[in-house]
């Protein structure tokens, strides 16, 4: 029986926050793609250095969101027509509201729901209202 891999990251960001990333078990391509999508999305910014494996459809919706969304709420259908007009590609409607759920349970996006709607917001638009006033 092969042993387990432990893969351990850490990551400190300009504020000084630490966040400790321990992955135990088996490594596959998938996983490591998810581990780039949390290290893009919880370091910010974008750097041409790196690699082009985090560069996938997600982190691509994220930085669409970023750009086209800075300070408004959006719908997955918004996010949809950004991400098209931007990279020129087609993307099914289904992924695109998995990934916005996904970010937002990454605490990349505020998920807003009323009874028909489901809206998405950056919440760093939150942190600069309540750093201002």
């Amino acid at each position: 029986m092969a042993a387990k891999r432990r893969i351990r990251l850490e990551m400190v960001d300009e504020d000084g926050d630490k966040v400790t990333l321990i992955f135990e078990g088996r490594v596959t391509r998938e996983k490591l793609l998810q581990l780039a999508d949390f290290v893009e999305l919880y370091g910010g910014g974008e750097d041409p250095e790196r690699s082009t494996l985090s560069d996938n459809k997600l982190t691509r919706l994220a930085r669409v969101v970023e750009k086209y969304f800075p300070m408004s709420s959006f719908t997955s259908k918004d996010a949809l027509e950004s991400y098209v007009a931007e990279y020129r590609e087609q993307i099914p409607h289904s992924t695109v509201s998995t990934y916005l759920a996904r970010l937002a349970e990454r605490g990349f996006l505020e998920r807003i729901s009323n009874s028909q709607i489901i809206k998405y917001r950056l919440l760093r638009e939150k942190t600069l209202q309540t750093s201002s006033e």
